[in-house]
């Protein structure tokens, strides 16, 4: 869990099964862990990239649940985030290209699948971070990329 001022703190399923959760209404729990009681709120689901906002406690929280693939890609300098978000979707990381799942004048939704890259023998699902409508493809399937590289670029909002 990466909490807004940038601190992670790794959550356990274990731990998570041993708290005692009581649901109050449709996304709003009690939750007991050990001797201390907290009320979580979910304001909003995770999107693609696992931020979400939360209320517990009573504070209003955006906060993003990181996997430990992300957390490693990112202290190797890579990103599993799309780092060119408003014209352009770049490579986040240096790969290669398996497939590409759009095509120019396709419409795409926030969180949509666009394309595969294999970076470390690891295939890896590209998501488009924004709606709108692909104005052109700038790679093939079986392309090598550097990490920044255009994959595609999106028509003008």
């Amino acid at each position: 869990m990466r909490w807004p001022d940038g601190r992670t703190a790794q959550v356990d399923a274990g731990d998570l099964a041993r708290a005692q959760w009581h649901t109050v209404a449709p996304g709003i729990f009690d939750v007991r862990v050990g001797l201390r009681n907290h009320r979580v709120e979910r304001l909003s689901a995770p999107d693609a990239w696992g931020r979400c906002v939360l209320r517990i406690d009573g504070i209003r929280m955006e906060v993003q649940v990181a996997d430990h693939r992300m957390l490693l890609l990112e202290r190797m300098g890579m990103s599993t985030a799309a780092a060119g978000v408003d014209r352009e979707l770049t490579a986040p990381m240096p790969g290669k290209v398996l497939s590409v799942t759009v095509h120019a004048g396709d419409a795409v939704a926030e969180g949509d699948a666009v394309a595969v890259l294999e970076a470390m023998k690891m295939e890896n699902l590209i998501r488009s971070p924004r709606a709108g409508v692909v104005a052109s493809v700038s790679v093939q399937p079986g392309a090598a990329v550097e990490k920044g590289a255009v994959l595609l670029t999106y028509e003008d909002a």
